[in-house]
């Protein structure tokens, strides 16, 4: 036991002699290290020192540039030999951006939010989609679209091409007759018109003219002739609670002669493929016309250059009286117009009405012959005939099938007056149909009438202011008076209605040759010819 412990204490000591030993000897290393290290890294600096102070004194050629010294870069070539001292301590280095110029703090305190609403949210979009939607539709009309047949016409009928009417109104007579209105649908026509609306009009009394009519499913015209009338509207014709009123246009007061609008008395017929088409047009719906076509011109006569008869209107109150027509007559030593017989049967009443409703009415005095099936079909038209008559401009008869006793016979029509005035054109077609004393004798009745009207003749039968005519307040003063006075025979017929009418009036018109044909029915029989009467 004590031999042990004698052994321990023996190697304690040991180990503790050791100890200081070992710290000692690596010490000691550790300081000759470091001084190694330090003489090491003097020699350098004074090696690196002797290498900076050399300097290489370059050999070149002659040729090369002169050597630049001090020139820096020898600064250059200097390495950094401060020691790299590490911190035992990190600090951390924060940078932050600066603010945008419009969000600094000044614009930050002074600029209220924008309030985003439902409505400033979707107007953006809806006026981008507005805006899209007006170019789409502005290129497809400006540029893709083609122009429908007479948009771009300056004239309101074309008798070229086919111009597009809108069905403004219709008005039922009966089941086979109808009063169709017509407005156009375009408006380009409008400019050219006001420039000159005395010769762009088309309701001129100096002629008969139509428009051809087309059903586009057959392709398939037949002519119509309008009527310058239109119907007046009011807030309470479009309710329903009255009926619009039909009236005669009045260049005077219906401008651009009511935007183009007529009217057109149809009658329907089961198998016509036209006039059905026609009457079946409700309100909105359009037809296409193509015209105008004359179809008669009145025969010359010189009174129409200097004078026209006042325009008929709605009421004969307001019709204008014709107190310079004698006069001038006298004054221009002028012979009067002749009067005029026309037939008419149905819907052929229409060119004569077209004729007295237009401006520059006939100015000789009209027998109107009206054949119908039965009274009422004219319907409202009858009214204007009425009036007519009261203006003492026209005599109407009415001969319908269903009162045999008024049927057109031989007895209602009288025989042919002569012309009182000859053009020289209508000199010579009517004297090539005659013997040569026949128009030897028309050739001198007519240098007769001349030689009666020769200024000199003409001031001795002009005394006075009497002699000149009379003054009337009205046209219905002055109706009262020439009613009186006995009316000269006519001196030019003509006639219109379906071929049958005709044929049984004038005889048929050759439609092989297109030519009115020889007259014969009633008129031939009382001596008519085709130099006093024209088949419609």
């Amino acid at each position: 036991m004590l031999a042990n412990r004698s052994v321990q204490g023996l190697l304690l000591r040991r180990c503790l002699y050791r100890i200081p030993s070992r710290f000692n000897s690596s010490k000691a290393k550790d300081e000759k290290n470091h001084d190694d290290k330090s003489s090491e890294i003097s020699k350098r600096e004074k090696d690196l020192h002797d290498v900076q102070q050399f300097k290489i004194k370059r050999t070149t050629s002659k040729s090369a540039p002169a050597p630049m010294e001090f020139n820096g870069v020898e600064q250059l070539m200097k390495k950094n030999n401060k020691p790299y001292i590490p911190k035992y301590k990190h600090q951390r280095v924060t940078f932050e951006y600066p603010d945008l110029p419009n969000k600094d703090q000044y614009n930050t305190l002074n600029n209220k939010p924008k309030r985003i609403s439902r409505w400033t949210r979707y107007i953006p979009k809806i006026l981008t989609v507005i805006g899209v939607i007006w170019a789409g539709y502005t290129i497809k009309v400006w540029y893709l679209d083609d122009p429908e047949e007479g948009q771009d016409s300056n004239e309101l009928l074309d008798p070229n091409e086919f111009h597009k009417f809108i069905v403004t109104h219709k008005e039922q007579i009966d089941d086979e007759h109808f009063i169709i209105e017509l407005k156009s649908k375009y408006d380009r026509w409008e400019y050219s018109f006001a420039t000159n609306p005395d010769k762009k009009s088309l309701w001129n009394g100096d002629h008969i003219w139509s428009v051809e009519v087309k059903q586009p499913d057959i392709n398939v015209v037949r002519s119509y002739t309008p009527l310058p009338m239109y119907y007046m509207k009011s807030e309470y014709t479009r309710s329903g609670e009255k009926t619009p009123l039909l009236k005669i246009l009045n260049p005077e007061v219906d401008d651009l002669d009511k935007n183009g609008t007529m009217c057109l008395y149809v009658k329907r017929y089961k198998q016509g493929e036209v006039s059905r088409y026609i009457t079946d047009r409700e309100i909105g719906d359009e037809l296409e016309l193509r015209g105008p076509t004359i179809e008669y011109k009145f025969p010359y006569h010189p009174l129409k250059k200097i004078h026209q008869r006042p325009i008929f209107k709605d009421l004969p109150s307001k019709v204008e009286p014709d107190n310079m027509i004698e006069s001038i007559k006298r004054d221009s030593k002028l012979p009067d117009v002749d009067n005029m017989d026309f037939y008419a049967a149905g819907t052929g009443i229409a060119p004569i009405l077209q004729v007295l409703f237009s401006k520059n009415p006939y100015l000789g005095y009209v027998n109107l012959h009206y054949s119908a099936r039965k009274p009422g079909e004219i319907g409202v038209l009858s009214r204007f005939l009425f009036f007519l008559n009261k203006l003492d401009r026209i005599s109407f008869h009415c001969h319908y099938d269903s009162e045999p006793k008024t049927i057109l016979t031989e007895t209602d029509i009288p025989q042919p007056a002569e012309p009182n005035y000859y053009s020289p054109k209508k000199l010579d077609e009517v004297t090539a149909q005659l013997s040569p004393q026949e128009a030897l004798n028309v050739r001198m009745q007519v240098m007769k009438d001349e030689e009666e009207m020769k200024p000199e003749k003409v001031k001795k039968l002009i005394q006075s202011a009497s002699e000149r005519g009379e003054r009337y307040g009205t046209a219905l003063e002055q109706a009262m008076v020439t009613a009186t006075k006995p009316k000269k025979s006519a001196a030019l017929a003509i006639v219109c209605g379906p071929d049958g009418y005709v044929e049984y009036v004038s005889g048929p018109k050759d439609l092989v040759h297109k030519t009115q044909g020889p007259v014969t029915g009633l008129l031939g029989e009382k001596k008519w010819n085709n130099s006093n009467v024209f088949k419609l």
